[in-house]
């Protein structure tokens, strides 16, 4: 297995995830919803995930690699779309599992994840039609473009790394993990459980779109319901 990327694309985009993790854990989400409208916050996290995919997708052009390497076969028609969906449903409720029993051992282990994430959700979920709909967005982007970075661009180049695609999944679901850093210890160590999900998902079908159609399903679904 050979790199998708050239090292030094590679290092930058982790120096940049670094940074946007630091900046997180140093700002953590506070434990009641902010006054105001979540309009720019939903708009900011929008350009930031749409430059994070642009920018993992010029190294690909520039190291050769074509973007159906990474994303799969049958991506381009309304059919092997709607069957990704259908994927994905599928996904998002076994990762459903996942996620409840990873939360029961991370309690054990006395972590309070679930109030973590309850602190995160209420300050993040949208009230009103237009943030409904950003955040609707924003759930799309986020399963699009994070899929491609972390079990597309990351999981590939890891893997050609460290010589094995088992190697690139710990190492890419960490990095996912610790990208969420802004939550807290506790929600941090169940997101990389999660990466270790979604990148199951991404290996086992060999391509992404199921995985991001879970993932925004599972975003769209915490947001709106607060679960």
């Amino acid at each position: 297995m050979k790199p998708i990327a050239s090292t030094r694309h590679t290092l930058i985009l982790l120096a940049i995830l670094a940074g946007v993790a630091v900046l997180g854990a140093m700002n953590r989400v506070g434990s009641a919803a902010p006054a105001g409208s979540h309009v720019p916050l939903y708009l900011s996290l929008l350009v930031s995930e749409w430059l994070l995919f642009r920018y993992a997708l010029v190294g690909l052009k520039r190291a050769g690699t074509p973007f159906s390497e990474i994303v799969g076969e049958g991506w381009r028609s309304p059919r092997a779309w709607l069957i990704a969906l259908g994927i994905g449903a599928v996904a998002w409720l076994g990762l459903g599992v996942l996620d409840t029993g990873l939360k029961h051992l991370i309690s054990a282990a006395g972590l309070p994840v679930v109030a973590d994430n309850a602190r995160t959700t209420a300050a993040v979920r949208p009230h009103g039609a237009l943030e409904t709909f950003l955040w609707v967005l924003l759930s799309i982007s986020a399963g699009v473009c994070e899929e491609f970075v972390f079990r597309g661009y990351l999981l590939r180049q890891f893997s050609a790394w460290f010589g094995g695609r088992g190697w690139g999944l710990v190492a890419s679901s960490i990095v996912f993990g610790i990208g969420h850093a802004y939550q807290g210890l506790a929600p941090v160590l169940l997101i990389i459980g999660l990466g270790f999900g979604f990148g199951a998902v991404a290996l086992l079908t060999r391509r992404l779109a199921p995985g991001m159609a879970g993932h925004a399903i599972m975003d769209i679904v915490a947001g709106l319901t607060g679960a």
